[in-house]
């Protein structure tokens, strides 16, 4: 039973870096006309890095729109439209990779009236690993309207999930709410460092009450920081946020190890409040550029059903992985908390090794 116990545990939790999927998200508008859908697609500069395996320069750009065009597919049935690059427009000069967008305005024919829906399709970055087992995970806020019509409807488009996006105005709330909901579940079920660090914080804990003082600690921190983030009002750099979130992974690892009694006590508690702040940093990161433009009931559905999405995905980890450890806690505890946590710091080192060579990369 020991055996079995720990084995499921060091299992889910090396589960937690086999699924990773670093995030991208960008920002994508479209029109539909009588004859022809146009898209503007905005593609950051560490993507155009990745992709064309240069520094992001000119040349590298015009080249790019062939990549894009072959990687975004739109359908009407069975029907695949045929797209073509019109303009190209380089950004700004701004330092960060990733808020540096080269956007790229498509045209795609329709081959008869108007249907009541085009699918999207895209495969950005398939090619390329973000580390050795570890897949780039793109996607896009659509914010999409009618020609003549002033509203505006948000779809998300995830990477190789087909998207029906409506050519009519029909934008509802609560289907944005389902929209970003889901959204918020899945960047936390293929977000590893971020699950990796709720893992180290639950397996510490004595009691049902003990662990869900920790995780609301740590759920009012990030809840804080990624509004503040969405509405401009604190930001920090990737290449800052990435690497301070590996460590905390570390940390509390460590912490479980050499010093258990700290994870019953008040200091455990401004821990996760402290981090979790950062981790709100991150949950941001992807997701506040793409959503600007958005009227402001639909930017506070859209933060509100994420934000509840990314806690229902916490829940989703958090109350099997506490059950599964009151089953065998007074004869093995100790052991699966040593074992684990050192698992938990080896994943955390591994992790802000690749956030450290990702950002050197991108810079």
């Amino acid at each position: 039973m020991r055996a079995r116990l720990l084995a499921c545990l060091l299992f889910l939790v090396a589960q937690l870096v086999a699924h990773a999927h670093p995030n991208l998200q960008d920002a994508m508008w479209v029109q539909f006309e009588p004859q022809l859908v146009r898209v503007a697609v905005n593609v950051s500069l560490k993507e155009l890095t990745v992709a064309q395996s240069v520094g992001g320069d000119a040349l590298a750009a015009e080249r790019h729109g062939d990549y894009v065009l072959k990687h975004l597919a739109l359908s009407i049935g069975k029907t695949a439209l045929v797209g073509k690059v019109i303009k190209l427009t380089p950004p700004p000069l701004v330092a960060d990779p990733e808020q540096t967008f080269f956007q790229y305005e498509l045209e795609y024919p329709l081959p008869g009236p108007m249907p009541e829906a085009v699918v999207f399709f895209h495969t950005m970055l398939a090619e390329w690993p973000y580390a050795i087992g570890t897949a780039w995970d793109v996607s896009y806020v659509v914010r999409a309207k009618r020609a003549g019509s002033s509203e505006v409807t948000s779809w998300l488009l995830r990477y190789s999930q087909p998207t029906a996006i409506a050519t009519g105005a029909t934008a509802n709330g609560w289907r944005t709410f389902g929209e970003y909901l889901r959204h918020g579940i899945l960047h936390i079920l293929t977000g590893y460092d971020h699950l990796l660090f709720v893992a180290a914080l639950v397996i510490a804990t004595l009691s049902f009450w003990e662990m869900v003082k920790v995780i609301a600690a740590f759920t009012l921190a990030h809840t804080i920081t990624l509004a503040l983030s969405v509405f401009g009002v604190f930001r920090l750099p990737p290449f800052v946020v990435e690497p301070v979130i590996a460590l905390s992974i570390v940390f509390v690892a460590l912490e479980n190890v050499v010093a258990p009694h700290r994870a019953h006590s008040r200091l455990r508690l401004a821990v996760a409040f402290g981090f979790g702040l950062i981790h709100g940093l991150g949950f941001a990161s992807g997701l506040r550029d793409a959503m600007q433009g958005l009227p402001p009931t639909g930017l506070w559905i859209a933060l509100a059903a994420f934000s509840a999405g990314v806690e229902i995905g916490h829940q989703v980890v958090v109350l099997p992985l506490f059950g599964l450890l009151a089953l065998g806690r007074r004869k093995m505890r100790e052991r699966t908390l040593r074992y684990a946590s050192a698992l938990i710091a080896c994943c955390g080192a591994y992790y802000l090794a690749v956030a450290l060579h990702a950002q050197f990369f991108a810079r």
